[in-house]
């Protein structure tokens, strides 16, 4: 799956857009463009990719991504075998001319905004600004203009916020990046539930294996282990919460063999044991 620079033709009579999307799964590799973006995702759930960041995602999740930044939203596997199922997102996206062109003092909130979305921003309390979105989708002209601008400036306010990636890796990715790293992507997930070859791996990119961990390291901010192992214990967390698993259960499902070694990585990267986390969100 080839991932290039995406090229957005915004509404010639808007100065943004706003875009519905429910399909069975999301569908855009890996990939970047100029405009800024505001994502609600009201259905789904599966790995968010932004800059060097992966995290999990599910039902609203809301993400501010800087002009340039790559992303990539990927879900989990039964959006991609069970047709009755459909993801659901609201999308903004807008070029920063419309606000860095002739800056104005009463947007000086959310200039600090977009400047830090340079490594993309994750909103907590995303349930406050679910009806900005869907409002957003049924009106037009000036309405829908100040609607936006009012949505932003709730936006740069908002203390329940947390960047996810590191700005300065956040800057232009040109297309074979990104084809690389989606193959590395679509590899680890192909080869979640065992033991990953970083040999293969290596090869499958045309990479030596020391200049492939140079790569990842330089992309990621992370070895190659450090991040599988981000993503298995993510992974497990969820299934912790939402499913009646033994934490033994989880720790192969996650492509672990080892439970001493789960529970060592789950404790190093959650700062509590798996039992302890399930009982800690059960209670919530």
């Amino acid at each position: 799956m080839k991932a290039i620079k995406e090229l957005i033709n915004q509404p010639f009579n808007r100065s943004f857009s706003v875009s519905e999307y429910q399909q069975p799964y999301f569908d855009s590799p890996w990939h970047f463009h100029t405009e800024y973006e505001l994502t609600y995702i009201h259905k789904g759930h599966g790995t968010r990719f932004v800059g060097s960041s992966a995290e999990l995602f599910q039902e609203g999740d809301l993400v501010l991504i800087g002009s340039s930044v790559p992303h990539y939203w990927r879900c989990d596997d039964v959006f991609y075998h069970q047709n009755s199922s459909k993801v659901h997102s609201v999308v903004i996206q807008f070029k920063p001319e419309l606000f860095f062109k002739n800056p104005l003092p009463e947007m000086s909130q959310i200039h600090l905004l977009l400047k830090k979305s340079a490594s993309g921003i994750t909103f907590i309390n995303s349930e406050t600004y679910k009806k900005y979105f869907f409002d957003l989708l049924q009106v037009e002209g000036m309405e829908q203009l100040l609607l936006f601008y009012q949505l932003l400036d709730k936006l740069s306010r908002e203390v329940q916020q947390k960047t996810l990636s590191i700005t300065h890796d956040s800057q232009l990715y040109q297309s074979k990046d990104s084809k690389i790293f989606q193959e590395v992507i679509n590899y680890i997930f192909s080869n979640f539930k065992q033991e990953i070859s970083l040999s293969d791996l290596s090869e499958k990119v045309h990479m030596s294996t020391a200049a492939f961990c140079r790569y990842f390291k330089k992309r990621t901010k992370k070895t190659f282990t450090e991040y599988v192992n981000h993503l298995r214990i993510s992974q497990a967390s969820k299934l912790l919460i939402e499913t009646d698993m033994s934490v033994s259960q989880i720790c192969f499902e996650c492509g672990y063999n080892s439970l001493s070694y789960f529970n060592r990585q789950f404790k190093k990267i959650k700062s509590i044991g798996p039992k302890e986390y399930r009982k800690l969100h059960l209670k919530e």
